[in-house]
């Protein structure tokens, strides 16, 4: 896969996080306080930029922006992300063929190697409800000549990090399916 810079605008691109999976808080039957429901608030209307260096969560509801980029630990990885897109669904302890371990949440896969983040990849509700007619009319955004994965693309210029996608068909009209970076283990 080339390597691009990635254009400031679609490393910026916020993906709004709906339906979070996660519980919130007051769900084990209790009452919520005024705390929990602004918390609950916060989660469910948090962003996120996907990156080709990691993944930030941008300042919002009153917290703080929080960079979470490639090379971080896993566990304090997996406590940022986890306090905004909800619990995990699924991990691995052991390597797979491609030596990488994952944590998986609703729509978004970490990966890790050595204990360290090293990839994303991200479905619905994580990506950009960008048709592909309006993403490959921006000149950073090409389409993968004779790829295996079907209709896949990048995003970058040819210099530094780049993330990668799949549209849902051929069509103007086709939406975004997927977007990676980093190290994944997708067999072509």
């Amino acid at each position: 896969m080339p390597q691009g810079r990635l254009s400031i605008a679609l490393i910026a691109l916020p993906f709004m996080l709906a339906a979070c999976g996660g519980d919130a808080p007051g769900e084990d039957g209790q009452g919520t306080t005024a705390e929990d429901a602004e918390l609950a608030e916060a989660m469910a209307n948090a962003m996120l930029d996907l990156q080709g260096t990691g993944i930030v969560i941008p300042a919002q509801s009153g917290f703080e922006e929080l960079a979470v980029p490639f090379g971080s630990a896993r566990a304090p990885t997996e406590a940022t992300l986890g306090n905004v897109v909800g619990r995990a669904i699924d991990e691995s302890a052991e390597p797979d063929d491609c030596g990488l371990t994952f944590t998986r949440y609703e729509g978004l896969n970490l990966t890790f190697r050595d204990g360290q983040f090293v990839g994303y990849y991200a479905e619905s509700p994580y990506v950009p409800e960008t048709t592909r007619g309006e993403m490959l009319a921006d000149a950073n955004i090409s389409m993968v000549e004779e790829s295996t994965l079907g209709e896949e693309f990048v995003i970058g210029a040819g210099e530094g990090p780049d993330i990668a996608g799949l549209f849902s068909g051929e069509g103007d009209d086709a939406t975004v399916r997927a977007l990676w970076a980093g190290e994944n283990c997708i067999a072509r």
